[in-house]
């Protein structure tokens, strides 16, 4: 009788069974579905740029959002050619290996000076953590010769407008890679001369300004009213060589900490006027100084430590 029984009910429990899994995986399958669209607001943007585009991580096979992570930063060189429309082509030291985005450093020469020799020297200073960017300015009609040709800065207008076309070539370049927050304003000579009296025009591009052997009378009160009334702290570091350069930087400075603007003044020994040799090691040692409160130099400052 209780065989009987069983054979009855075994039925009617296999086809409660079956139902019971029929509906589970049909809510699954839903569930899956409506997962296959991300929010709109974790969607990850797409880029028309093919660098942009091509530098992507490849997608994941998951629901989970896929994050857009830069390829590290390639390069036929350390130091590259940048085209500038409307400017002859700037050099550009790039961070080889870079996987997220890094700021800008530009580096402006001497009189008589070439590019490549301030983007070698503040390569050497800041490694991979940033790019250099070196305007080239105009060629000296005096150049030693064909295969050696000089630069100057016709004004500081011009070398504005040639620093903004720079700039914003270098973003096309490196869209994945540069970040265009604030830059760091370096220059030597005839280069920091231009680049203080550009800062009391454009006061929010550089917070940091690192001036070799120039730019020290042209701090005039109306540059150094635009300069310090900027929402970010600044920080002016001058570094001298010569006696001249120390006594005028003093006076450069004590108008701007009258501003509530951070000053340095680092002096190495008589060398003559020049950024490299003892004077980029001075530089170097200073640094850290001039970039503290930055968190895009971050690692910079803790190697420096």
């Amino acid at each position: 009788m209780i065989d009987k029984i069983r054979e009855r009910v075994r039925p009617r429990y296999r086809k409660s069974a079956c139902r019971a899994i029929a509906i589970v995986a049909a809510i699954v399958a839903t569930s899956c579905e409506s997962q296959r669209t991300e929010p709109s607001s974790f969607r990850v943007p797409r880029s028309s740029s093919p660098v942009a585009a091509s530098s992507l991580a490849p997608p994941v096979a998951s629901s989970a959002v896929a994050l857009a992570i830069p390829r590290p930063l390639e390069g036929p060189a350390a130091m590259v050619d940048l085209a500038v429309p409307g400017y002859p082509a700037a050099v550009v030291s790039l961070p080889l290996g870079a996987t997220s985005r890094r700021p800008i450093v530009v580096a402006t020469h001497g009189n008589y000076d070439r590019p490549e020799w301030q983007c070698g020297v503040w390569r050497d200073i800041i490694g991979d953590h940033a790019f250099v960017l070196c305007p080239r300015g105009i060629a000296r009609p005096d150049s030693p010769g064909p295969d050696d040709v000089r630069f100057t800065y016709e004004n500081n207008v011009a070398l504005e407008k040639e620093l903004d076309a720079g700039l914003e070539a270098l973003a096309k370049a490196y869209p994945d890679h540069v970040d265009r927050g604030p830059i760091v304003y370096t220059g030597f000579s005839l280069g920091a001369i231009q680049g203080v009296t550009m800062a009391g025009r454009k006061p929010l591009r550089a917070r940091r300004m690192v001036l070799v052997e120039g730019g020290h009378a042209s701090w005039k009160p109306d540059v150094v009213k635009a300069f310090s009334a900027g929402p970010e702290s600044a920080r002016v570091l001058f570094v001298c060589s010569q006696p001249h350069c120390e006594k005028d930087a003093q006076w450069a400075a004590s108008r701007l900490r009258d501003a509530k603007v951070d000053t340095k003044i680092v002096k190495v020994k008589n060398v003559g006027h020049r950024y490299d040799g003892p004077v980029a090691d001075a530089t170097r040692e200073a640094l850290a100084w001039v970039l503290a409160g930055d968190a895009r130099f971050g690692a910079f400052a803790r190697m420096k430590r």
